[in-house]
């Protein structure tokens, strides 16, 4: 078990953390003249799904965490002020949903920009990183160190946040996450909110009861994320549930980063070295994988 310890004797935090994948997710698929008609799910994200969960939150007054692609923070910088506002952290994302394993040298680049943009619209830099699809390469990790960022919640190996130890005793806190508690694989596959529901009720609860991380992970969009009518009724439910487990609370990732640094735990390694001689010799399979949105 673990002797991770959380803040204020809660026995259990949960992080809400949103996907705000608008147009930028769409414009990967299809050009601007195409987005219309079934392309148009990033635009609902921005017209109805946003105020409709930022409401919710509100109702809730629990805060959430937006990780927020620098494109889209470019075209909607009033919702980004509109959350900043409201005690919401804005996280970063890169500038237009970019493959980071692939980037190469300009990977640096792209972080630093996705972090400048975010700090002109936002009013304050971002301090910590998601990497879309989950996909980082051996450098990424020290890059976020180097240009400020404290945390990384790209992985999804651990039940409590921990720290990498990069090159020269740098250190960025992984606050991991899991699909169990993502909506984008049940929606993706056209499971119904119900579906949803019954999941992800039995996984908190479970969670709760052993006294992990919650990560609870939402996406904006309306074709597979969380902002219909009918699914931001579920997760009314869900959140009511949550608060009555008792011993819970709700914090940004950045707070719970800061709280994991104050802890002084021992670093783990940069999982890219710890495991050189085994990705190696070994192949990896990732299309067998399912990829995080």
């Amino acid at each position: 078990m673990s002797t991770y310890t959380w803040p204020h004797g809660a026995r259990a935090v949960v992080l809400l953390t949103v996907n705000f994948d608008a147009e930028s997710f769409d414009l990967k698929e299809v050009p601007t003249e195409r987005m219309f008609g079934r392309y148009s799910y990033g635009r609902y994200a921005v017209r109805a799904g946003f105020p409709r969960l930022v409401e919710l939150l509100k109702k809730h007054d629990v805060p959430a965490t937006f990780f927020v692609p620098g494109t889209d923070a470019r075209r909607h910088p009033e919702l980004i002020r509109e959350l900043v506002a409201n005690g919401h952290e804005i996280a970063a994302r890169g500038v237009d949903l970019e493959n980071f394993a692939t980037l190469g040298d300009k990977e640096t680049q792209v972080l630093k920009a996705s972090r400048d943009i975010l700090a002109d619209v936002a009013g304050v830099a971002p301090q910590g990183f998601r990497a879309p699809g989950g996909e980082l390469s051996s450098r990424t990790l020290d890059h976020l160190a180097d240009l400020g960022f404290i945390y990384d919640a790209s992985f999804q190996d651990a039940d409590y946040p921990y720290v990498f130890g990069l090159s020269g005793d740098k250190k960025v806190v992984e606050l991991p996450s899991t699909f169990a508690l993502d909506d984008a694989p049940v929606y993706s596959a056209r499971h119904t909110h119900a579906r949803l529901q019954t999941i992800w009720r039995d996984e908190i609860a479970a969670m709760h009861a052993e006294g992990t991380l919650i990560p609870l992970t939402l996406n904006l969009r309306g074709d597979f994320g969380s902002t219909r009518a009918a699914r931001i009724a579920v997760l009314d439910t869900l959140l009511t549930e949550i608060k009555q487990l008792g011993d819970v609370r709700f914090m940004t990732c950045q707070q719970l980063a800061e709280h994991t640094l104050s802890l002084n735990l021992a670093p783990e390694p940069d999982p890219h070295r710890a495991h050189a001689e085994t990705l190696a010799n070994t192949v990896y399979r990732g299309d067998l994988a399912i990829r995080p949105l």
